[in-house]
C-alpha cells in the first residue's frame, strides 16, 4: 500500500566541479542535504529524477524522499525501487554519452520492455537534456531547483 506522498523541493547546488550538495525540502517542513562527488552520484540522481517522472513512479527514490526517507538511504524501499533502478543505470550511461531518444528506446526495450514506447524515450531525451543543460548553466555556490511532484504524471506504469 502506497502512502500519500508530499511535495518535495530537490535543490542541487553546485560547489565546485567535483563536488555538489543535494539539498531536500519537504511540505511538512523536514529537510536535510547531503554533500557529494558530482562524478560518481549526479548524474545518477538526475537519472532516477528524469525516470521516475516520465514512468510516474512514485515510490522509487524521490517519493521515498516525499515521505521522509533520507538521502542517506534510509527508507528509500519503495515499491517501485528495483524498476527505478533497472532504468537508471543504463539512462546515466546514456546522459554521459549524449544519446538521442532512439538510444533511449532502445535501452528501455532491453531492460524493461514492457515500458518501452518511442514516446517514453522522446519524453525522457527532452527531460535528460533539459536537466543536463540547467545544471551546466548552474553558476558555481547556486541551485539548480526541482520540484518533486505530488503524483508523478507518468504514462508507461504497467498495472
Amino acid at each position: 500500500m502506497c502512502l500519500t506522498l508530499r511535495h518535495v523541493e530537490v535543490a542541487f547546488i553546485k560547489v565546485s566541479d567535483q563536488r555538489h550538495t543535494v539539498r531536500v525540502e519537504r511540505a511538512d517542513g523536514s529537510s536535510e542535504s547531503v554533500e557529494l562527488d558530482t562524478r560518481s552520484f549526479l548524474r545518477h540522481d538526475l537519472a532516477h529524477f528524469a525516470v521516475e517522472v516520465e514512468l510516474g513512479l512514485s515510490d522509487g527514490v524521490w517519493g521515498s524522499v516525499a515521505r521522509g526517507g533520507s538521502l542517506s538511504g534510509n527508507g528509500l524501499d519503495g515499491a517501485d525501487m528495483a524498476l527505478a533502478e533497472t532504468l537508471s543505470g543504463p539512462i546515466q550511461t546514456l546522459m554521459r554519452t549524449g544519446a538521442d531518444a532512439a538510444e533511449i528506446h532502445q535501452a528501455i526495450t532491453r531492460v524493461a520492455e514492457e515500458f518501452s514506447s518511442p514516446e517514453l524515450a522522446d519524453r525522457l531525451h527532452r527531460r535528460l537534456r533539459a536537466l543536463v543543460g540547467h545544471w551546466a548553466a548552474t553558476p558555481y555556490g547556486e541551485a539548480m531547483t526541482l520540484d518533486w511532484p505530488d503524483a508523478p504524471a507518468g504514462h508507461a506504469r504497467a498495472g
